[in-house]
C-alpha cells in the first residue's frame, strides 16, 4: 500500500496499537491518522505546531497521540477529533525530537537538542521528572522498556544510555561503540536488548542491563540508519536508510532475511512494525507512507524471474529482472500508480494491477500462445 497525498515530507510513523491506524507527523508541522487497511485518511491534518513535527506515537489505547516539533514544544491530540487535550508543554529551549508514551500513557518522555531528556504527566503537562542530564550532544531518540521502569535514549554523542524514569539516575551506560551518532533506539519486546543505528551505518544489539553488545554491528547499509524497530516476536529488527530503502535482520544473527525493499523515492525517516508483525510501515520525504507485507519472506529464495517487490521500473518504463532483464513494459500513465506483488491499496486518480498468472518471458516466452 502507498499513501500518496500526505502533502509533505513523512518524518514518522507509528501504528495504534491494534494496528487499525497510522499516525504520520510531517515537515510542514501537520498530523495525520489513516486507515491501515485502506490507506484513507481517518483524520487530521491536526495544526497547531508552527514548525516541522518529528515524532509522533499513539498512546496505548489509541485514544491519543502525542506529538514533538521544531517548534520546541510537545502537544496530546485527541486521535479522532484532532482536537489538542494537553498542552503545548512549553519549557524547552530547543526542538523536540522523540517523544513517547509510558506503557500505562500516565507518562511521556521527550529527548531534546538541548541534549536533556524530560517526563511529564500526560494529561496536565507537568514536569514530573527531569531534565536528565549527562548526554554531551543532542537526544535523537527515546522510548520506554516494556514495563516502564526505564527509558533508552540515543544521542549525537554516539552513546546510548539507561535511565531511571523516577530519579532521572543513569542505570546502565553510557554504551559506547557506535562511530558517529545514534539516531534511533527501542527496547526489544521483552525488555532484555536494546537495538540501535547509527549515522555510522550499522545496527548493534545490546543487553539493556549490562551495555554489552550481543549481536552486531550488522553492516551493509550504505548510508546512514535513519530509525530501527523490533519485530513484536522479538526475532526480527527493521531499518529505515537515506539511502531510500527498508531492511529486515535476523535480530540475533544479524543476517538480512529478505533482500532490500524498495520503492521511496527520497530518504527513509521512520519504520516500525504492525502490532502482529505482518507488515512494514515507513515514511519518506518522497511525501509518501508505505506499507509493505513482510509474510512473504519465505518466498523470495525462488529463482524465477520475475516481477516482484524489488523489481526495478527502468527510465523507458521496462519492469527489469533481478540481471536487468526486460520483462514487461509498463505504459507512461500507469507507472505512477503501479501496484508491486504485495501493495495493498493505492490512493491516486487511478491504480494499476498486473494478473501475471499466465506471464511467461524468457526462453518460455512462446508459451504464451497455448495460454
Amino acid at each position: 500500500m502507498v499513501i500518496s497525498n500526505v502533502g509533505s515530507e513523512v518524518l514518522s510513523v507509528a501504528f495504534s496499537s491494534d494496528g487499525h491506524h497510522i499516525v504520520s507527523g510531517s515537515y510542514d508541522g501537520t498530523i495525520h491518522v489513516w486507515n491501515a487497511t485502506t490507506g484513507e485518511t481517518v483524520a487530521g491534518p491536526f495544526t497547531g505546531h508552527t514548525d516541522r513535527v518529528w515524532s509522533v506515537a499513539f498512546s496505548p489505547d489509541g485514544h491519543h497521540i502525542v506529538s514533538g516539533s521544531s517548534d520546541r514544544t510537545i502537544r496530546v491530540w485527541n486521535a479522532t477529533t484532532g482536537e489538542t487535550v494537553a498542552g503545548p508543554f512549553t519549557g524547552h529551549t530547543q526542538p523536540v525530537w522523540s517523544v513517547a508514551f509510558s506503557p500505562d500513557g500516565h507518562h511521556i518522555v521527550s529527548g531534546l537538542r538541548d541534549r536533556t531528556i524530560r517526563v511529564w504527566n500526560a494529561t496536565t503537562g507537568e514536569t514530573v521528572a527531569g531534565p536528565f542530564t549527562g548526554h554531551t550532544h543532542a537526544v535523537n531518540s527515546v522510548a520506554f522498556s516494556p514495563d516502564g521502569h526505564h527509558i533508552v535514549s540515543g544521542s549525537h554523542d554516539r552513546t546510548i544510555r539507561v535511565w531511571d524514569p523516577t530519579t532521572g539516575e543513569t542505570v546502565t551506560g553510557p554504551f559506547t561503540g557506535h562511530t558517529n551518532w545514534v539516531s534511533s533506539v527501542a527496547f526489544s519486546p521483552d525488555g532484555h536488548h536494546i537495538v540501535s543505528g547509527s549515522r555510522d551505518r550499522t545496527i548493534r544489539v545490546w543487553n539493556a542491563t549490562t551495555g554489552e553488545t550481543v549481536a552486531g554491528p550488522f553492516t551493509g547499509h550504505t548510508h546512514v540508519v535513519s530509525s530501527v524497530a523490533f519485530s513484536p516476536d522479538g526475532h526480527h529488527i527493521v531499518s529505515g536508510l537515506r539511502d531510500r530503502t527498508i531492511r529486515v535482520w535476523n535480530a540475533t544473527t544479524g543476517e538480512t532475511v529478505a533482500r532490500p525493499f524498495t520503492g521511496h523515492t527520497d530518504e527513509v525517516f521512520s519504520v516500525t512494525f504492525s502490532p502482529d508483525g505482518h507488515h512494514i510501515v515507513s515514511g519518506s520525504s518522497d511525501r509518501t507512507i508505505r506499507m509493505l507485507n513482510v509474510t512473504k519472506w519465505k518466498t523470495e529464495t525462488k529463482n524465477d524471474v520475475d516481477f516482484t517487490d524489488h523489481s526495478v521500473v527502468d527510465e523507458e518504463g521496462w519492469i527489469c529482472g533481478s540481471k536487468g532483464e526486460l520483462l514487461l513494459w509498463i505504459p507512461p500513465m500507469h507507472r505512477e500508480h503501479l501496484h508491486r506483488p504485495s501493495t495493498v491499496w493505492i490512493s491516486g486518480e487511478h491504480e494499476t494491477r498486473l494478473n501475471l498468472s499466465n506471464f511467461e518471458h524468457g526462453r518460455s516466452w512462446a508459451t504464451c500462445i497455448n495460454n
